[in-house]
Order: structure tokens, then sequence, then C-alpha cells
């Protein structure tokens, strides 16, 4: 991902948004950390075909901690979940429409543990001032 920029469709149901909050975390600080709104997002890719996952590490609000999410493929069915919803990456919710590739479910997210943290800082200092 260029610069840290992604250009998903983010997609959460009643059971993540649940799993979430058992860690102290919301919707809108995923939706931040991932569009870049506090700082570029790290984006690394692990797996293949079915478990394939992105995690993403990136500041939870300007100077501050970091946050590490966990994403996979969104799956048609996600967006027939209870309390499905969906971000596009303008950052703006709305209910779950047509299905496409871009979709991706947060799976989880939690504060950036201490070797992510400096995994992050040293992937930032080689961009420079991008």
């Amino acid at each position: 991902m260029p610069g840290g920029q992604v250009h998903w469709t983010l997609v959460f149901t009643a059971a993540s948004l649940e799993h979430l909050a058992e860690r102290n975390v919301e919707a809108s600080d995923i939706v931040g950390a991932v569009y870049g709104q506090h700082g570029a997002a790290r984006v690394r890719r692990s797996g293949k075909g079915t478990r394939e996952r992105w995690f993403v590490v990136a500041p939870l609000e300007d100077g501050g901690e970091l946050l590490t999410c966990v994403f996979r493929a969104a799956l048609p069915r996600d967006l027939q979940a209870e309390g499905a919803f969906v971000v596009s990456s303008e950052g703006l919710p709305e209910p779950p429409g047509q299905f496409d590739s871009s979709m991706r479910l947060c799976v989880s997210a939690r504060m950036a543990d201490p070797d992510e943290v400096r995994n992050y800082r040293r992937w930032r200092d080689s961009k420079g001032d991008r």
C-alpha cells in the first residue's frame, strides 16, 4: 500500500463490534487508523486464500498510541449478519450494499505491543517526509 493508503470498504458486524468493545476499541478508532487520519497506516499481509489476513498498525490519535487491527476479506454473508454496516474509504458509515472485493471485515484490534511500535517507527523513519 503506497504511502500507507488503503482503499477498502470496512465491514463491521454486531459480533465484531462486541469483540472490539471487549478490548476498549470502537469502530471509529479502526476507521481513523486504517484511513490514516492520525498518520500513515502500515499494512502487512499474511496467509493465502481463506486464511489471508491484513495487519494494520497506525496511530490511534495524533502523537498517541498505536493501534493494531486485523482484517480478513469480507464475505457476502458478513453483509447479512446482525448489525452489519460498512464504512466507505471516505469514512462514511452506511448500511450494507452490494458486496465487492474491496471489503474487509475487522476481525480484531488492540493497542500495539512494543515490538509493533518499534517496527512501525522504523518503517516511518524509512519513509522520510512522506
